[in-house]
């Protein structure tokens, strides 16, 4: 290409390219996943809506309907209308084929019926299912229609609605009974480990009261046993945390917190005789509880009465919630009790004094459409959502923000619905963005996950992704930049900094940040760092660009991807020799390379504009021009595909010869040179079969303009040898003085043999 104007600091050669080159905001989707669920947060291509009139009865059919919208034209979308193991399909829809599906969790009854199609959707389509169902045993039910697809991301949309039954012996209803929730029964299977840090294991603070004393008073007694759930993966887990008293008849005899077992042990003062006690477990402790949705109460569940005789010890053994609908109850108990042992401090927010904590209210219930969302007051979740304990944990990141902020909760428009892909606004990017880093801490999973399969990877999005919008208006740019801050998993081509949770969550608490930018400048303003050799590159790796200058080393060559937009770097002369700074794009394409004295990329030193797939290069010569800092940009004129770019700067000399090792990533070497005026100097270089070198002489004069020079600018060079070929120009200086030998290595690899005679 030829370029006829460049405009400073505009990173394009013309207005034209500038236009084509705008990061263009991709269509969002604004469809609630569950028609019954209108307050839920999260936005889709689709969703979903399932209706029965009627519950069906052990050998009666109750028909069942359930329609998918798309907002989008969508292909390959996967249909599942599950019906737990207590159900089964008297008619499949038209159009779905029935299996058995093997399922671990109790909720599904060991198994699942499902009816299913795989389907191509158009924009704005309804399709509607019809079949009918009829109860195989007595119990809860929870029919889960779900439509998922992969999206262009390389995540899958999930989207569910549910019909909620009670199968009974002579009848049944629409809705989940929960009067009967409060009964136990024992465990028949061996629980997991608890997944907790170990420098985190003291239980919450709830201590009782002390032992009575006085007439009629025994020996103490105590109770003991364990708490546990089962995960929707069929792990038998211990309820952690948990609230957990003993009781005679109407009076509380004390009480305590299961342990990181789920185990308990309860002493109180006996009497003559003994006592007939039973145990209480309540989802609550002094920092968080669950609550039943709709109401004030939380989930209590009680054990039968055993007889402790004065001074005995009686073991109650490890026990479930009844009902399995009730697992996940404690299951989104378990999920605050993990974020709640992950979050610095005893309260959760650590500028608080203990006794002040701020208690987590988390609603749900067994058949529950009300979530998943914070309501600046309390969690809300729907009946499935505690199978995503990283959905659960997101939820309580937005309280934690409420708590630590202290109710200024930042300014979020366009976030209801919201994408983790898509643009909203920079208070909901913020919030909701901290809200996803907050759980890929807790859990240690870089993963967003939706129940029902959804799911949205937060670290490798980098630039371009596919269906990402860029900047710090996208949540899960903000995500990906806390993520790549804080982990130690760094990817190409920017993220190489590794520092903890720590240093962001001191900022987040010392701080009311409205924006991820303005978090940024409190860190900056907290003494963490924010160089473009540390966190401001893992933040760049998200598409934030806050000014990042890529740094150059000498001599140590970086691969990066197509420069759309244009990449930008930065370096420091520190010898009075010549410098150069090099790029090699790929076969086929155009990339330039412009100099900038100033780190705002206003004041233009020098460009290079070469049609085809020419190596650019400009060299400075620091004997006359100040030791200082450079800003290189590499714009797209036209082509995709990685390039190298490199900074050749030293203290080395050439005399006579010297052979020079080039790999295939070298791109540049330079040699100062001392020529003297009127005599005829030969230079060439001879590479290894292969190599492919080019020769160039730069000059410069007692005028500054000439302290810098691009490749159209050598005074000579021998260029069209090709691979293997001596490349060799003879120059004869008018002025005697050091001059630049520029060696580029167009391609190949192994050893140069330099020479000046």
């Amino acid at each position: 290409m030829i370029l006829a104007l460049v405009t400073a600091g505009s990173g394009y050669a013309n207005a034209s390219q500038a236009a084509g080159a705008a990061a263009q905001p991709n269509q969002a989707c604004t469809l609630k996943g569950s028609v019954h669920s209108p307050q839920h947060e999260w936005a889709s291509c689709l969703q979903v809506k399932a209706e029965m009139v009627k519950a069906p009865e052990v050998c009666g059919a109750a028909p069942i309907t359930f329609t998918i919208f798309a907002q989008q034209a969508q292909s390959g979308v996967q249909i599942e209308a599950d019906l737990p193991g207590n159900l089964k399909w008297a008619a499949v829809p038209a159009g779905l084929s029935a299996q058995s599906v093997k399922s671990a969790s109790r909720v599904d009854r060991g198994a699942l019926n499902r009816a299913s199609t795989v389907l191509s959707l158009k924009a704005g389509s309804t399709t509607t299912f019809t079949g009918s169902v009829t109860a195989t045993g007595k119990g809860t039910a929870q029919i889960r229609i779900r439509a998922k697809h992969q999206t262009a991301t390389g995540g899958v949309d999930a989207v569910e609605d549910s019909v909620f039954l009670t199968i009974g012996d002579r009848s049944s209803t629409l809705g989940i009974d929960t009067a009967g929730f409060q009964s136990t029964t024992p465990i028949t299977s061996t629980p997991a480990q608890s997944q907790v840090p170990a420098a985190r294991r003291q239980a919450v603070d709830m201590k009782p009261p002390a032992a009575a004393k006085g007439p009629g008073v025994q020996a103490t007694s105590c109770v003991t046993g364990g708490w546990f759930y089962q995960d929707v993966t069929g792990a038998v887990r211990p309820s952690i945390n948990m609230l957990v008293e003993a009781w005679e008849g109407g009076t509380r005899l004390t009480y305590g917190v299961t342990d990181f077992g789920g185990r308990y042990s309860l002493c109180f003062a006996n009497v003559p005789g003994g006592r007939n006690v039973w145990v209480r477990f309540v989802t609550m402790n002094n920092l968080w509880r669950v609550r039943e949705t709709g109401t004030p109460n939380d989930f209590v569940f009680n054990t039968g009465a055993l007889h402790v005789a004065d001074g005995a010890n009686v073991e109650f053994g490890n026990l479930f919630p009844a009902d399995p609908a009730f697992d996940r109850a404690l299951s989104a108990f378990d999920s605050a009790n993990t974020a709640w042992l992950w979050t610095p401090g005893y309260c959760w927010d650590d500028r608080d004094a203990p006794a002040a904590c701020r208690q987590l209210v988390m609603n749900w219930s067994p058949s529950s459409t009300t979530g998943a969302y914070y309501d600046w007051t309390e969690v809300q979740l729907r009946a499935a959502d505690p199978d995503s304990p990283i959905l659960v944990v997101h939820e309580i990141g937005h309280f934690v923000m409420d708590d630590v902020y202290e109710d200024a909760y930042p300014p979020i428009p366009n976030c209801n619905p919201h994408s983790i892909h898509i643009q909203s606004s920079p208070g909901c990017a913020w919030s909701e963005g901290f809200a996803e880093w907050y759980p890929a801490q807790v859990f240690n999973d870089p993963f967003f996950r939706w129940p029902g399969g959804g799911f949205e990877n937060l670290e490798t999005p980098t630039w371009p992704t596919f269906g990402w919008d860029d900047g710090d208006q996208t949540e899960g740019r903000v995500a990906g930049a806390l993520i790549d801050i804080s982990d130690a998993a760094n990817e190409a081509y920017w993220d190489g900094w590794t520092e903890g949770p720590n240093n962001i969550w001191n900022t987040f608490l010392d701080h009311v940040s409205h924006s991820f930018g303005q978090f940024w400048s409190h860190r900056a303003a907290d003494g963490y760092n924010v160089a473009d050799s540390g966190a401001l590159a893992a933040v760049y790796q998200n598409t934030i660009d806050y000014g990042f200058r890529n740094p150059l080393g000498d001599y140590a060559e970086l691969t990066r991807p197509t420069p759309s937009p244009s990449h930008n770097y930065g370096y420091n002369t520190w010898a009075n020799y010549w410098s150069v700074v090099a790029m090699r794009p790929p076969a086929g394409a155009d990339y330039d390379l412009e100099l900038f004295d100033d780190r705002a990329q206003t004041v233009f030193l020098s460009g290079g504009y070469h049609g085809g797939n020419t190596v650019e290069f400009i060299a400075t010569d620091s004997l006359r021009r100040p030791l200082g800092d450079y800003y290189p940009r590499a714009p797209l004129w036209s082509g995709t595909g990685e390039y190298q770019i490199e900074l050749a700067q030293g203290t080395s000399e050439l005399w006579t010869s010297e052979t020079v090792t080039m790999l295939s990533s070298d791109v540049v070497v330079v040699r100062d040179v001392f020529l003297t005026a009127g005599v005829p100097t030969t230079l060439s270089v001879v590479p290894e079969p292969g190599q492919d070198g080019e020769l160039f002489l730069m000059r410069s004069e007692a005028a500054a303009v000439t302290w810098i020079r691009s490749r159209s600018q050598a005074v000579a060079s021998s260029t069209f040898g090709g691979p293997g070929a001596t490349e060799t120009f003879t120059y004869t200086p008018t002025a005697s003085g050091w001059y630049g030998l520029v060696l580029i290595n167009k391609a190949g690899s192994g050893k140069y043999t330099l020479s000046k005679s």
